[in-house]
């Protein structure tokens, strides 16, 4: 019956691949199957000295790190993300962090992983935006993988204006004291999995993790959707 109805909402409102707009077939979705072959993945996840945790190198203790694919200027691909970033289709990010997290099993990456966490926004934002992007990644990946989400132990204290016309140094000035975790979490003393939508200078990853290992977190991985490259 639900395949029955799919097809007639399909003839009527034919759903397109958010990358390249073509229709999708019956059994893709978000994605048509070409762009999902296609897409310019960075394979961190294969090498442990990959450019991501060369971010982290003598800042902070990171365990992992991955992005699923490269962010670029001018891509379909860097739309996609603002597609689930700014216009609303947040469910197209759950279904791309449970695509992620099946890639990442084979690696290994979720060894020893107790939560996942997502990077928060400050509540301000949140509440215009109408949903915390990352939480919908990171609920797809903790979906797919069987790990426990902890979405409200983090928080961000401060507001943030856009972060994209600062430097490496000033992004990091602006993070530093934004991100606390709360007391009295189950984080203290775990391996905790940090998600956030894309990665650029890795300032706003540095930041939470320096609250997971102030507040008392045993290790700390990162994953984003994407890195800029």
């Amino acid at each position: 019956m639900r395949s029955w109805l799919r097809d007639i909402a399909d003839f009527f409102f034919p759903r397109t691949c958010r990358v390249c707009g073509k229709v999708l077939l019956h059994n893709e979705e978000y994605l048509c199957m070409q762009c999902m072959l296609d897409m310019p993945r960075t394979g961190f996840a294969m090498e442990q000295d990959n450019a991501m945790a060369q971010l982290f190198y003598g800042k902070l203790p990171v365990e992992r790190a991955t992005a699923y694919f490269y962010f670029t200027k001018g891509s379909d691909y860097r739309r996609l993300i603002h597609r689930i970033k700014y216009n609303g289709e947040k469910e197209c990010g759950y279904y791309l962090g449970k695509m992620m997290a099946r890639e990442l099993f084979s690696a290994g990456f979720f060894k020893g992983v107790d939560y996942i966490v997502p990077v928060p926004l400050h509540r301000s934002k949140e509440r215009k935006r109408g949903y915390n992007q990352s939480e919908w990644i990171a609920q797809g990946i903790a979906d797919e993988a069987g790990i426990e989400l902890c979405a409200d132990a983090l928080v961000c204290r401060t507001h943030r204006d856009s972060q994209t016309q600062k430097g490496i140094y000033d992004r990091y000035l602006a993070t530093r004291e934004a991100f606390e975790l709360l007391p009295n979490t189950p984080l203290v003393g775990a391996h905790v999995l940090l998600v956030d939508d894309v990665v650029t200078t890795g300032a706003t990853l540095l930041a939470c993790g320096e609250a997971f290992v102030k507040g008392g977190a045993r290790q700390v991985s990162m994953a984003t959707l994407a890195a800029a490259k």
